[in-house]
C-alpha cells in the first residue's frame, strides 16, 4: 500500500471498522443477495483479504466495506442484508463521505453497482456525482441448461472432449469435502510452476494465498466442491458456493488437462447442482483470454457494473 492507502487504512480502523478476515466471515455471511443481483459474496471478499486489505463496519444494518489495493484508488461497496428491509441510502451516503474527507480522500468511490440499482445512487443528493459503466467488473451470468449441453458451433470441440473423458478409465471425479480439499494446493502448485506468477497477481493478487484461505473456511453447508483425477493424482479442481436454490457462485477453477475445467462444470451441473438455475462466473477483469473464454459458453446475460463516484 501506498502512504495514502496506509493513512486512510489507520484512520478507518480508529473509526471502529473491522478486517474482512476469516474471523467476519461467520457474521457477514447474512449479506449475500439474493437474486440475480449478486454483487460479491463474503466468501470472495474474504480470500483475497492478502491483496485487497479490506475494512468493513455495519452502518444503518448495510454492510459497507473498504479497499486498499494496490494498484487502484480506495474504493467501497455497500450491502444490503437479506433478512431486513434497509435503510434509505441518502444517510449511508452522506456517513461515507464525510468519513472519506476526514481520511483525507478527494472522494468517495463505489464498485460493483448493479443496474437495477443506478438510479437509486443517482438520486442521492447533496454531492456532485460521476457514473461510468464498468465493463471488466460486469459478471458473466449462466444458465444450467447453456452449460450442460454447450450447444453452438464454438463448443464443438468442448463436446466432442466431454465425450471422449466420460468413456477414459484413467479419469474419475470426486466431491470436494472438507477432509479433501487441501488437495486444490497440489493442483495450485503444479498450475504455478508453469505459469507467469505476475500474470497470476494480475487478477487481485497471489492465487494460491487465496486457496489456502478458502481451504480454511470451506463449509459444506455453503461450498461445493469437484476433484478431477488423472489415476490417483488430483489434476483439477472446482469450487463454488450455492448462494440460494437459484444461483451459485463460482470462486475457482483449475485443471492440468485440456477443457478439464468445462468438464468439471458439465458434471457440476449435471449431478450435484442441478436444481440452481443460474451460475455467476464473476468478471473477468479485463482479461482479453478470460473475457473470450466466458463469452464462448454463450452467457445467459452480462449483470452490468458501473462505479459510481460522490465528490466531497
Amino acid at each position: 500500500m501506498n502512504d495514502q492507502h496506509q493513512k486512510a487504512r489507520a484512520f478507518f480502523l480508529d473509526e471502529g471498522f473491522l478486517a474482512l478476515d476469516n474471523k467476519a466471515y461467520p457474521l457477514l455471511q447474512k449479506y449475500k443477495q439474493y437474486n440475480l443481483l449478486q454483487e460479491k459474496t463474503a466468501t470472495a471478499y474474504i480470500v483475497w483479504q492478502r491483496t485487497v486489505f479490506g475494512l468493513y463496519r455495519i452502518i444503518d444494518d448495510y454492510l459497507c466495506c473498504v479497499f486498499f489495493h494496490e494498484k487502484q484508488d480506495i474504493y467501497w461497496t455497500i450491502h444490503r442484508p437479506r433478512e431486513n428491509p434497509a435503510y434509505p441510502l441518502q444517510p449511508i451516503i452522506d456517513t461515507l463521505c464525510k468519513l472519506c474527507k476526514k481520511a483525507g480522500l478527494p472522494f468517495l468511490q463505489l464498485k460493483f453497482i448493479d443496474d437495477d440499482l443506478l438510479a437509486e445512487y443517482k438520486a442521492v443528493g447533496n454531492h456532485e456525482i460521476q457514473t461510468k459503466y464498468c465493463i471488466d467488473s460486469s459478471e458473466y451470468m449462466y444458465t444450467n441448461k447453456a452449460l450442460t449441453e454447450l450447444s453452438g458451433t464454438a463448443n464443438y470441440y468442448k463436446r466432442k472432449r466431454i465425450k471422449k473423458f466420460m468413456n477414459r478409465p484413467d479419469i474419475s471425479i470426486r466431491p470436494m469435502t472438507s477432509d479433501n480439499v487441501g488437495f486444490c494446493l497440489e493442483v495450485e502448485e503444479e498450475w504455478c510452476s508453469r505459469q507467469d506468477c505476475s500474470y497470476c497477481r494480475s487478477f487481485f493478487g497471489c492465487e494460491k494465498e487465496a486457496i489456502r484461505i478458502i481451504i480454511d473456511i470451506f463449509n459444506e453447508e455453503i461450498h461445493c466442491g469437484l476433484f478431477l483425477y488423472k489415476g490417483e493424482k488430483p489434476t483439477g479442481y472446482i469450487i463454488c458456493e450455492q448462494v440460494n436454490s437459484k444461483i451459485s457462485f463460482l470462486f475457482f477453477g483449475k485443471s492440468g488437462l485440456d477443457d478439464g475445467f468445462i468438464y468439471l462444470i458439465y458434471i457440476m451441473y449435471r449431478d450435484y447442482l442441478k436444481d440452481v438455475e443460474y451460475m455467476n462466473f464473476n468478471e473477468d477483469m479485463g482479461h482479453p483470454g478470460l473475457r473470450r473464454f466466458k463469452k464462448l459458453l454463450s452467457p445467459h446475460e452480462m449483470r452490468h457494473k458501473h462505479i459510481v463516484i460522490y465528490g466531497l
